[in-house]
């Protein structure tokens, strides 16, 4: 059986609801750019146009403009464990920041290193955290996102190690980091099913499973590397478990994902990829 703890993260979700309306880095893998989550915000907000955010997302596109650079920069929403958290340091810079400021200490030289970037976005959550308060409660079907994370085992047996986290605004999108995964809120309104948060679930669980096998083996585990080659053993799983149609009908929601076919795999992938299966 899956972990899942649908409690909402907070400052997880005030991030990505930030980086969600940064239009300028939408042809980037690691973007959280949403037009979908956009117009949801709205609804409820009006237009970031309207706040300083529209202002902020528009800088945050110009110094976060590449895939590593966005990436490391999305590692704030891991460095407090909540919005109080947050808050309570919010007078100091990330630079004036000491360990026992943040949740996550190891971060804190990583972030530093983005320069300004870290501290724009950082300023632009603070500043969105009180029209952000007012969007409905995340009230999610637990018991049903449970049923299709059990499910989704059967294709990604790593998925029973991890512990699964709701973040609203990854809406179609998941993160990984260890063992802990985020995955979207099922929300009509966000038009995100179960089985969807449930198979992105268990694309993020077969990208931690591949990583730990290339650290185990010696590999650089590269951000292109890592996701080929979990692209192509989920799908190679979900076909032998008999789920290939489900499978399908995630992945048809991707954008431009690395090919599935085990054909199109480098020499040295095909190494890793036959390492997980054994």
């Amino acid at each position: 059986m899956v972990t899942l703890d649908a409690a909402p993260l907070r400052w997880a979700d005030l991030v990505f609801h930030v980086l969600a309306h940064v239009r300028a880095t939408a042809h980037l893998p690691s973007s959280n750019y949403d037009s979908t989550y956009v117009r949801y915000s709205q609804r409820y907000l009006g237009p970031a146009e309207q706040r300083v955010l529209g202002e902020d997302a528009v800088v945050l596109g110009r110094v976060a403009s590449t895939h590593d650079s966005l990436s490391i920069l999305q590692l704030l929403a891991w460095l407090y464990a909540s919005i109080e958290r947050a808050e309570a340091g919010a007078a100091s810079t990330l630079e004036d920041s000491d360990s026992d400021d943040v949740d996550e200490p190891e971060l804190l030289t990583v972030l530093r290193r983005t320069g300004p970037a870290v501290e724009i976005l950082r300023c632009a959550a603070f500043l969105e955290l009180e029209s952000w308060s007012t969007l409905p409660a995340v009230d999610i079907d637990k018991g049903e996102l449970q049923s299709c994370l059990d499910r989704a085992c059967g294709a990604a047996p790593h998925l029973e190690r991890c512990r699964v986290c709701v973040v609203r605004s990854l809406r179609l999108r998941g993160r990984v980091r260890r063992r802990e995964i985020w995955v979207g809120a099922p929300l009509q309104p966000l038009a995100l099913s179960s089985a969807h948060a449930a198979w992105q679930a268990a694309h993020e669980a077969t990208v931690s499973e591949v990583a730990e096998v290339m650290a185990a083996m010696g590999r650089q585990a590269t951000f292109r590397s890592v996701e080929h080659v979990a692209v192509v053993l989920l799908a190679e799983r979900s076909r032998v478990a008999g789920m290939e149609r489900d499978h399908a009908q995630w992945f048809a929601h991707l954008g431009k994902p690395p090919s599935k076919q085990p054909s199109d795999l480098s020499s040295d992938e095909v190494v890793v990829l036959n390492r997980c299966v054994q």
